[in-house]
């Protein structure tokens, strides 16, 4: 029934006018978008490491490398030479979003527009270094608006006009809908949110893809399309889930920041299976999210499952007999998050010991006061682990900037294998 509102939608025209301007250039507000020059004489190509599956991507950030103020006040930006293509198949440019003035100029607020770094140029060398790795830009993320411009026709058809101009001019290969989220959960949400979203969500990605392949037809290039659901129970309730995932070819499950500076007391941030001493909502786990979508229908090849590659603390822990996990605090600790080599230094210190919940199959860090939950090698086999005898479609990373030496991405390779 809903697939038959989405037809209807397209044929009163609107995603006639999508495709048909799908051949102009983008509208765009940021002078980080312009093209630079690459020689390619000057590009070593490399190849992917044979034999990935299920499909490994990756979030790319546009902000300043570093976990910190003092890191991120260097602006210091990835360049195309540091990534690891060998482990990937996928990156995600992370994150454009859509211009509120007009509601639908695509922006990228965290590029820089002064020359310092030119986020294009770095794409077109990436592709000529790694000429299998796909590259998609994704729009949205923590706090990006989507309800107006989704609820608006003229809008979203402008909108999704812009993102395939983006795709054309600078020869991505896919985009992602970040939208978190559409309807949003009855405790509500701080960004702009309607009972309408839940068909203006389905409008939307129908409108798109259709726009995508009408490009396709002039590029000769298949576009990918995917969308980050939650690892929660209520978006399920709240949307057409079963509608998006056969509209879109994944949809990727962020199963992380199930704990955070937010919570009563320490957590896991992204545990495998659940621990019954979990004293929040009695315990979530990546587990029990994938089963929530598998036995509601979802296609398990449609489903990308997230890995955290970062870690979470907190400071003023008692070790309650538990070696601090699930105990009060007084504070979050590193509260910009921690990076993999920040989280090495602690393991080599000394200062910490490093704990296995045999539970939860998680990880983490205690020192007698402060207490680190992160995702390390064992924890990455057994999520690959995980995902094949689950028969998921691939595994995504958030982020590759807390990880550019490639130590988990050359493990995360390996071990889906």
């Amino acid at each position: 029934m809903r697939m038959k509102r989405c037809a209807a939608i397209l044929a009163a025209g609107i995603a006639v006018a999508i495709i048909a301007a799908c051949g102009g250039s983008p509208a765009t507000k940021s002078s980080a978008t312009k093209t630079s020059g690459v020689k390619t004489s000057e590009i070593k190509r490399g190849t992917l490491i044979p034999g990935i599956e299920p499909k490994v991507s990756t979030y790319l950030r546009t902000w300043p490398l570093g976990s910190d103020e003092a890191e991120l006040e260097k602006k210091i930006r990835w360049s195309a030479e540091q990534i690891h293509g060998e482990y990937l198949e996928e990156i995600i440019i992370a994150f454009a979003h859509i211009d509120q003035d007009d509601k639908s100029t695509i922006i990228f607020p965290d590029a820089p527009d002064d020359g310092s770094w030119d986020l294009w140029a770095e794409t077109a060398k990436l592709k000529m270094i790694w000429p299998h790795l796909k590259q998609h830009v994704s729009v949205g993320g923590w706090g990006a608006e989507f309800s107006d411009t989704a609820h608006d026709p003229d809008a979203r058809a402008k909108f999704i006009a812009n993102l395939c101009g983006y795709l054309e001019q600078y020869d991505l290969d896919g985009a992602d809908i970040d939208w978190e989220y559409p309807v949003g959960p009855d405790w509500g949400q701080e960004i702009t949110s309607r009972p309408e979203d839940k068909d203006n969500y389905i409008a939307l990605l129908t409108e798109l893809r259709a726009a995508m392949d009408a490009l396709g037809e002039k590029t000769g290039k298949r576009y990918g399309l995917s969308a980050c659901i939650p690892a929660s129970a209520w978006w399920i309730t709240k949307n057409d889930a079963i509608v998006a995932a056969d509209i879109v070819d994944n949809l990727k499950l962020m199963a992380y920041d199930y704990y955070g500076g937010w919570s009563g007391t320490t957590g896991h941030l992204a545990n495998l299976y659940n621990n019954p001493a979990d004293p929040e909502w009695g315990g979530w786990s990546t587990d029990q999210a994938v089963n929530l979508y598998l036995n509601a229908g979802f296609p398990p090849e449609k489903i990308t499952l997230g890995l955290a590659f970062y870690g979470k603390a907190w400071k003023g822990v008692e070790d309650g007999g538990a070696n601090g996990l699930f105990q009060k605090y007084t504070e979050s600790a590193y509260p910009d998050g921690l990076a993999w080599p920040q989280i090495k230094e602690f393991i080599n210190g000394g200062e910490y010991v490093r704990y296995w919940d045999d539970m939860a199959h998680a990880p983490f860090l205690y020192n007698g006061d402060i207490f680190i939950t992160y995702t390390d090698e064992e924890a990455i086999r057994e999520i690959a682990a995980y995902a094949k005898e689950k028969g998921l479609g691939g595994v995504m990373v958030w982020e590759y900037g807390h990880d550019m030496d490639g130590d988990l991405f050359k493990v995360l390779n390996e071990s889906i294998q």
